[in-house]
């Protein structure tokens, strides 16, 4: 039986690549986050597939080491957690969770300890009121940062004074590599680091997270760096994606632009350009697509969607909307 998880992400070039993590780093770090928060843990109730490393590790792996029984949830698929366990129930949400998340809550907290573990993308705009409103004594929120290539890094504890710019602190076995100064990528090193397929074993990893280090130990986040962003978990990469859709609707012309959204965190919209193709047929273009693939907020028609020298799509010229949002530092 191997003794390693084949995890795939699509990579900042579009191309997938294939990163193994050992059960034995994943043994230790469900270890490294369960005896820190919820070594009394009674029951798991993850949001994350076991497919996804969050949920793999703190789902499946969490239950071995805690010995508490893990139910894996789906909003999305409309299967819903069962609240007959007892003791200390730990949550792992991700972004759509939180709007379940008052509802589970108002009904858990009359008798048991609640933690509440998020990772997988940031945090949906109306988070914090939530914790805000259910912090305290009987329940905790702890926000992780991670990759698929990492694992945890970092966590933020956050409490009814906490703010979106909080600064993160490190876990105990992750050292921070990214010189003091400007703004830099994100670069690590851990026991942890899990192995491209293929590759050497690494030591350090730089992350497609662009951060302002405070000292050794702390840092503040600043956004990605790249065209990646997660819906719900799931990795995207919207020059991919775009480059996909262009393709099967023979419309170069056309770009995935990031958003926020207020269920999901992390979202896009879908621009194009085109005098003969409707806003339902490029919809219907996602079909062709891997059925997992997130759809858009929304599919806007603009009047003029700039090309590069080398063909590709400059969105931000084609609304003020994408312009502000491009704009920011991120």
């Amino acid at each position: 039986m191997s003794q390693h998880q084949l995890f795939q992400t699509s990579g900042s070039s579009g191309a997938p690549r294939h990163w193994l993590r050992s059960h034995a780093q994943m043994a230790c770090e469900a270890r490294l986050i369960y005896q820190r928060w919820a070594a009394d843990a009674g029951e798991i109730i993850s949001f994350a597939p076991a497919s996804h490393s969050y949920g793999k590790i703190l789902g499946e792996f969490g239950a071995s080491v805690s010995g508490a029984p893990v139910q894996f949830c789906s909003l999305e698929q409309q299967q819903l957690p069962r609240l007959d366990g007892t003791g200390h129930c730990v949550i792992l949400a991700i972004a759509s969770t939180w709007r379940l998340l008052p509802g589970l809550l108002a009904r858990l907290v009359g008798n048991r300890q609640v933690l509440v573990l998020h990772s997988a993308s940031s945090l949906p705009p109306d988070a914090l009121a939530i914790v805000q409103r259910f912090a305290g004594p009987k329940v905790r929120f702890v926000e992780l940062l991670g990759s698929t290539e990492t694992g945890a890094m970092a966590f933020r504890q956050l409490d009814g004074q906490s703010t979106a710019d909080q600064p993160w602190t490190l876990l105990d076995d992750v050292d921070l590599l990214t010189p003091a100064g400007q703004p830099a990528p994100l670069e690590v090193a851990s026991p942890r680091i899990a192995c491209e397929q293929g590759q050497a074993t690494a030591a350090s990893h730089r992350c497609d997270d662009l951060i302002q280090p405070l000292d050794a130990r702390h840092f503040q986040w600043l956004g990605r760096v790249s065209s990646l962003i997660k819906v719900n978990g799931l990795r995207v990469d919207l020059a991919r994606l775009g480059s996909e859709l262009s393709s099967h609707l023979g419309c170069p012309a056309l770009a995935c632009v990031p958003v926020r959204d207020a269920l999901r965190a992390e979202a896009y919209e879908l621009l194009f350009c085109s005098s003969s193709l409707t806003e339902r047929e490029v919809l219907g273009a996602f079909t062709e697509l891997l059925p997992a693939t997130p759809r858009p907020l929304a599919v806007r028609r603009v009047a003029h969607l700039p090309l590069s020298a080398t063909g590709k799509p400059q969105p931000w010229a084609a609304a003020s909307s994408v312009k502000e949002y491009t704009d920011a530092t991120r």
